[in-house]
């Protein structure tokens, strides 16, 4: 999860980043990868939204929505929050670095075995 807005707004600094939870409380609001381009509104302002709650969570929506509509270069603005959602899914199936410590598993497999006559 590399990727953050900074933005200013009435002199007030918000660094925009989203981590695991905040998605997840996205997701339980209704967010949906797949459906942002069919639900574009409700995605868009949940998406917008969800960005203030990792770092802003006691933000007003009303401010957040004075936000929104105040900032220029929407079409960026809307696809560096799915490149940031996106970061954050991806960081789901990152492998951890280094050995120390990583967990070994393997699949057993114990499904009846099937006799050859």
């Amino acid at each position: 999860m590399n990727t953050k807005i900074n933005l200013t707004y009435k002199d007030v600094s918000y660094c925009l980043e989203y981590d695991r939870m905040s998605v997840k409380m996205l997701e339980a609001n209704g967010f949906s990868v797949e459906e942002f381009i069919k639900k574009p509104l409700s995605n868009i302002e949940l998406a917008f939204a969800g960005a203030f709650i990792k770092n802003h969570r006691k933000t007003k929506q009303s401010i957040i929505d004075e936000i929104y509509a105040g900032c220029k270069n929407k079409t960026d603005l809307v696809a560096a929050l799915v490149t940031m959602i996106e970061e954050t899914y991806d960081s789901l199936l990152s492998e951890p670095e280094g050995d120390e410590g990583n967990v070994t598993w393997e699949v057993m497999d114990l499904s009846p075995k099937k006799s050859h006559e």
